[in-house]
């Protein structure tokens, strides 16, 4: 997969071409939403409104709602902000139906055509809002440019029916009788125009997807909703991001912090996407991240979050998975789960993104194993955040993943984490710094893991090495090499040595006080290598993996390979 990755023609195109027809006003009464003009009109005879950004972006861009409009309106707001226009049609009560449908129509052309809107819209269903988005977007896939479900219904028979796991509403199930024109109970359970049955034409047109949802939820519950569309979506080849909210129900929706949402419509609705990855040139390590997505995102923190307006609030942290397919099977798995890789990026502990270490997590799925790259607070002096906060989110991570382990089917003994230079350095924190942890975590839950595998890490914080400054006084007791006990997880080193960031002789150090203090520890060196050498070569990067995979198969992580 990794090399088939790097012979392809790594390009997402936007899917959505400036439109260049000029806006016409809005009727209707104008008042006012969280600061911008609300216009309320009909059209086919029903209620609209439109909410107007201050600037309109290039090309009009808009999202619509199946339902539910002004709750949890933060996604909304922030693009209204970004030049979206935000739409809703109330038709209450028909629940995604053929007529239903049809006043979507209407609707569309009259926004479209008449007032100028992109002929593209995102779409946003929220619970049972998700039966107009889907029903309308199988019809008319050309014009979507992507859809957003927060806890979505996408089979009637779920819900309202409540014909398997969930509560089900005996009132609105007569609606669905009643608005799809079914004479009994038996006809509409065969029906095959729900959500899960209607995608082959979301897929054939590239429409990406991203569902957020509780896994809690009894009222619309994920597996046989989110968890069915997604499952049968990728077979089709179509693209879904999910994003999971662990022990949460139906309510809340959406997130804390709405930047992952608001994120994916501008990259799939706005005429002039920002660009996956920021960098001017991407290495190799890039090329291959930038085409990959996790299967999911789940939410294993939530912690502090100021606005630069000065507003307080909270945001979430996530763990991004690549799940072994069905196909995968050269992972030791028993009775107890998949052994799991996880990986931490790097970036001086003040930049960088989970996607950077995307690479070794799909990896290492691809073998078997569970790949998860990990999102942790970066240094933010505004924010508050330190190296210490750093350190206890990703010994929180791991103290997730152990207490979520059968969810995730993964054996908690059998865990490897990874990480390349500060990440290094919070990979070796999961297994060293006991004394560092965040308020809340169950501290009977040990985050260290079976293994570790350190890529160019900061593993000496004195001014001899890297991080002094930017940790303070504490220094030392952030210092891996100033930390080495005995009964330490068993340690593979990847480090140059021309490394001028965080010089070799750390990595040498920390090698020879694991050795003395009786840790298995391997120091691969690479002569003259600088600091991130194997990301920046594609032979290096391959033999990088292929000597992880040896050092896995030693440690039981991995089936030897005939």
């Amino acid at each position: 997969m990794i090399l088939a990755v790097f012979a392809a023609v790594l390009f997402r195109p936007a899917g959505v071409s400036a439109d260049e027809t000029q806006l016409k006003p809005f009727p209707g009464n104008a008042t006012q939403w969280n600061g911008f003009v609300r216009h309320d009109f009909e059209v086919d005879g029903k209620s609209v409104l439109v909410v107007s950004p201050d600037q309109p972006a290039e090309g009009n861009p808009w999202v619509w709602h199946g339902e539910f409009f002004g709750h949890k309106p933060a996604p909304d707001i922030e693009l209204l902000r970004k030049g979206f226009h935000v739409v809703y049609l109330r038709v209450p009560n028909m629940l995604g139906s053929p007529q239903a449908v049809t006043h979507w129509d209407r609707l569309y052309e009259e926004l479209t055509q008449t007032y100028g809107l992109s002929k593209k819209v995102s779409l946003v269903g929220l619970s049972r809002g998700g039966l107009y988005c889907y029903n309308w977007a199988a019809k008319n896939p050309e014009k979507v440019a992507c859809i957003y479900g927060d806890a979505p219904v996408c089979d009637f028979k779920s819900w309202p029916g409540g014909q398997r796991a969930g509560k089900g509403s005996p009132k609105d199930w007569g609606l669905v009788l009643s608005q799809y024109g079914f004479d009994s109970d038996a006809e509409a359970n065969q029906y095959d125009g729900n959500p899960v049955d209607s995608l082959e034409s979301l897929a054939k047109a590239n429409v990406p997807l991203l569902h957020v949802f509780g896994d809690a939820d009894e009222v619309v519950p994920w597996r046989e909703n989110t968890g069915i569309l997604a499952d049968r979506y990728r077979a089709l080849g179509g693209s879904i991001e999910l994003i999971q909210k662990p022990g949460v129900g139906h309510h809340p929706h959406s997130l804390e912090d709405p930047k992952p949402i608001v994120d994916f419509i501008i990259r799939h609705a706005s005429s002039n996407p920002p660009p996956i990855i920021k960098k001017q040139k991407l290495d190799p390590v890039d090329e291959i991240a930038i085409a990959l997505e996790p299967s999911r995102k789940i939410a294993y923190k939530m912690v502090a979050k100021d606005g630069k307006d000065g507003s307080k609030g909270q945001r979430e942290l996530f763990l991004h998975l690549f799940e072994p397919s069905g196909e995968a099977n050269e992972g030791e798995t028993d009775d107890h789960g998949r052994s799991c890789f996880v990986v931490i990026h790097g970036g001086g502990w003040s930049g960088g993104e989970p996607r950077r270490m995307y690479p070794f997590a799909s990896h290492f799925a691809e073998k078997g194993m569970v790949g998860i790259s990990v999102q942790y607070r970066l240094l933010d002096a505004r924010q508050g955040a330190t190296v210490f906060d750093s350190v206890s989110d990703v010994r929180s991570a791991l103290r997730f993943i152990k207490e979520h382990h059968q969810e995730l089917g993964i054996d908690p003994d059998r865990i490897t984490v990874s990480g390349g230079s500060a990440g290094g350095h919070l990979a070796a924190a999961t297994a060293m710094f006991s004394d560092i942890n965040a308020e809340g975590d169950l501290l009977q839950t040990n985050p260290t893991p079976h293994s570790l595998v350190l890529l160019f890490p900061v593993i000496d914080t004195s001014s001899e090495g890297y991080g002094q400054k930017k940790i303070g006084d504490d220094w030392e007791r952030l210092s891996p090499l100033h930390r080495v006990t005995s009964g330490l997880p068993p340690t593979l080193i990847f480090h140059g040595s021309g490394d001028r960031v965080t010089p070799y002789v750390g990595a040498s150090g920390f090698y020879e006080k694991m050795k003395q203090s009786g840790n298995v520890c391997e120091l691969e060196t690479h002569q003259g290598g600088r600091h991130g050498y194997l990301m920046f070569d594609r032979s290096l990067f391959l033999q990088t993996l292929a000597r992880m995979e040896e050092f896995f198969t030693e440690h039981h992580l991995l089936s030897s390979r005939e």
